[in-house]
């Protein structure tokens, strides 16, 4: 009976123990789904939030890019540059994506630099801002500078040219620039070599799309200087558009300047079986009467018909006609005499 009862004791103490563990078990499950639960709740509810500040951020960066757009509506700049200006022009692009503030049909920046939704471009404007090497105007002049392919006919071998190459000015000069560009495709008259103190990147810069004019305004430095005016749209330079000026009595020269300084590189056009000029004969050494001498002793050497030759060919093809006549007639006279 004894072992019964503790057995019996032995028995709940087991299942009250269990129990109890069950319901603990049970507990930490339900505070865990809980916390899960929460957990999924905040990070709804974050992702709420980051939605909201995408979509707000999504709209501020579209807002941006709109106005940029619009800053950039007019701009029509090729990017087409070839020798060391390369550095220079992009420099200058990356200051154009800033900055801007429009006014009518402009778009003005800082140091001078304006452009318009008709494709005219201006940099370096400077209408009062002394060079520090110089202590007053010296003289106020226009300059009308017209750009075209037509000014290249005179200069073989070239496709656009300017119609001076050689501008002269004196010191401390203040020169407004009328660039007028003739053609129906964009040309520049960019000038290198100017105080960057004073001229943003050292250059002076008018540009359109012709025909159509384009004016601006420029004051000197004092020192005797040639500066570099060309075209730098691909190709326009390489191919005449090119010239200098010269400030007082002018520095060196500008090379490949057509019509004025030597070619670096000349171009060849090179032609064969052509008679060459030459001082004396292959063959006797003695000297040539002229160039008229040595065509006729080219004709005579390569041409397969002398001039007998030629006028018998010319005899026989007026006089076939009529020994073809005299046969007829002959052929007719037979059958009548029979």
């Amino acid at each position: 009976m004894a072992k019964k009862s503790l057995f019996i004791a032995f028995l709940l103490g087991v299942i009250t123990l269990g129990a109890t563990a069950y319901a603990q078990q049970d507990t930490a499950d339900h505070s865990d789904h809980e916390m899960d639960h929460s957990e999924h709740s905040g990070h709804d509810h974050s992702e709420h939030d980051h939605s909201e500040h995408t979509m707000d951020h999504d709209e501020h960066d579209h807002s941006g890019h709109a106005h940029s757009s619009d800053d950039h509506k007019g701009m029509d700049h090729e990017h087409d540059h070839s020798m060391h200006m390369h550095g220079e022009h992009e420099m200058l692009h990356g200051d154009d994506h800033s900055d801007h503030a429009g006014h009518d049909d402009h778009h003005h920046h800082h140091d001078g630099h304006i452009m318009d939704h008709e494709g005219t471009h201006i940099m370096g404007q400077n209408f009062d801002k002394l060079p520090s090497s110089c202590s007053s105007i010296s003289e106020e002049i226009e300059i009308t500078v017209r750009a075209g392919a037509k000014y290249a006919k005179k200069f073989p071998g070239t496709t656009f040219a300017f119609d001076q190459q050689q501008w002269r000015v004196k010191p401390c000069s203040k020169i407004t620039w009328h660039f007028v560009n003739e053609d129906n495709v964009r040309h520049q008259f960019m000038m290198h070599g100017l105080p960057r103190y004073l001229y943003h990147l050292g250059m002076f810069h008018l540009e359109n799309t012709g025909p159509r004019t384009v004016t601006g305004t420029m004051i000197v430095p004092a020192a005797d200087e040639t500066y570099l005016v060309h075209c730098d749209i691909s190709q326009h330079m390489e191919k005449g558009m090119k010239a200098q000026l010269v400030v007082g009595n002018g520095g060196e020269d500008i090379p490949s300047i057509p019509g004025l300084t030597p070619y670096v590189i000349n171009d060849v056009y090179e032609a064969e079986d052509l008679p060459k000029v030459s001082d004396k004969d292959d063959a006797g050494g003695k000297k040539k009467d002229s160039f008229t001498k040595q065509i006729t002793d080219f004709f005579n050497d390569n041409v397969p018909f002398t001039g007998l030759a030629l006028i018998g060919l010319l005899f026989g093809l007026v006089c076939a006609p009529l020994f073809a006549k005299i046969i007829t007639f002959r052929k007719k006279d037979t059958p009548e005499t029979a």
